[in-house]
């Protein structure tokens, strides 16, 4: 087992700290997550939690807009920031003496933000165009949101991390302000600290920083269920695209779930290198594909496994859906073979060895297990799916990948006579 001790304590006021001694360079990792996400979100605030990635930003009654950049930068920083359905995360890579520099910045920012009209409105501005860029520009953007609200029609994973843009034109700060006094709080936060350090010392800067904040008020567990699906449904979006794509969708269980691990088993199998089932029947052998990808999205609450695919010019889409839906219902007609299995499983071996090289990953990985279940599961990721078995993988590939049970976006070029999907059950 790779992965290095990791330790943990929590403060009065209920914030996490995991630390993860590595002194094989004098580097740290600090990455504080906060346990909100687009799950949190309901319809009008959509896309909130992002914002909070950029205000975050924006400067502090300590440290102005543009302070807190200097400061960073003047310590040999690196720094970021992205959020996910589950969760917000704030990163820094540094000198592991400048830890203390980081923690600072971080805690100062986690009860002292400014909000303000004027930056607010301006920032909101660049949000909007940054969905334009990502989701409605890209040939598959629109597809892709579309998709994942017909999958998810109840759960808040309905709509996309970045809002819808109707939210994004009407949120106010006091939407704001409310959503910053809810969940950026110390009782909704992991404090993740990777690198060349020791854990006792960094759990009392810890405490030096963060300690005094207050914890916020109980946040209420969401319980959505997303009802069981009990019929294909198909949606489709023209666009001005010269090929025609398409979007198999299906929803899987949740990150901490064995089926999850085996699915990812699954996504090795079908999706990764060149000698994987789909790369040799779509691309290579029978030519049907220009692009393909896909995978397994862990997450919190049920998951969700899609394969993407882009026609060769002359392909009916009708086809290359046929040869897609083939490969899956293999996967559940027959067992792996016993090398091809051990291939898949020697690269998922191969990616979490080289993932031990990083203090951010290593951090990362930790933070993002704590926000979907427990940081523990990232301990056991590599055994639980090295033990994957060619029967199990036949189990679940029949639950997940069944035609009753999944949906279809067709990417249709502007003006072509193409698939058409409206609903469904």
């Amino acid at each position: 087992m790779l992965v290095r001790q990791v330790r943990e304590a929590v403060l009065e006021n209920e914030m996490m700290v995991l630390t993860l001694e590595d002194r094989t360079s004098p580097t740290a990792s600090l990455q504080l997550f906060y346990k909100v996400g687009s799950r949190n979100e309901r319809p009008g605030i959509t896309g909130i939690s992002h914002i909070f990635e950029h205000l975050m930003f924006k400067g502090t009654a300590r440290f102005p807009q543009g302070v807190l950049d200097r400061i960073l930068q003047e310590n040999g920083m690196s720094y970021n920031a992205f959020t996910t359905h589950d969760f917000t995360c704030y990163h820094e890579e540094m000198a592991a003496d400048r830890l203390e520099v980081a923690m600072e910045l971080e805690a100062d920012r986690m009860q002292g933000l400014r909000l303000e009209e004027d930056s607010f409105r301006s920032e909101m501005g660049v949000i909007r165009e940054e969905r334009r860029q990502n989701v409605e520009d890209p040939p598959f953007g629109l597809l892709s949101e579309a998709v994942q609200s017909e999958v998810f029609r109840v759960h808040p994973y309905h709509w996309p991390v970045i809002g819808w843009m109707s939210d994004l034109e009407s949120i106010t700060l006091d939407d704001v302000v409310r959503y910053y006094r809810d969940y950026y709080r110390p009782n909704n936060a992991v404090l993740v600290l990777a690198g060349d350090l020791e854990h006792d010392r960094a759990v009392r800067m810890a405490e030096r920083w963060f300690g005094a904040i207050p914890r916020g008020p109980e946040l209420p567990a969401r319980a959505l269920r997303e009802p069981e699906q009990r019929g294909e449904r198909t949606v489709s979006v023209r666009k001005e695209v010269q090929l025609p794509g398409i979007i198999l969708a299906y929803r899987g269980p949740e990150s901490s779930r064995r089926e999850a691990k085996i699915l990812n088993v699954a996504e090795f199998l079908l999706l990764h290198g060149r000698s994987s089932r789909l790369y040799q029947r779509l691309i290579y052998q029978q030519q049907l594909a220009t692009g393909l990808s896909g995978g397994i999205s862990l997450r919190a609450d049920p998951s969700l496994f899609r394969l993407q695919a882009t026609a060769r010019p002359g392909i009916p889409i009708e086809r290359l859906e046929a040869e897609m839906t083939q490969a899956l219902e293999e996967l559940a007609a027959r067992p792996v073979p016993e090398a091809e299995l051990a291939k898949a499983l020697r690269a998922i071996e191969s990616d979490f060895v080289f993932s031990q090289e990083s203090h951010l990953d290593m951090a990362q990985n930790l933070g993002e297990e704590e926000c979907r279940a427990s940081w523990r599961e990232y301990l056991t990721w590599l055994p639980d799916n090295l033990s994957v078995t060619a029967e199990e993988i036949q189990r679940v590939a029949r639950e997940t990948f069944d035609r009753r049970r999944r949906t279809v976006g067709y990417l249709v070029p502007e003006g072509a006579a193409g698939t058409e999907g409206n609903g469904g059950l």
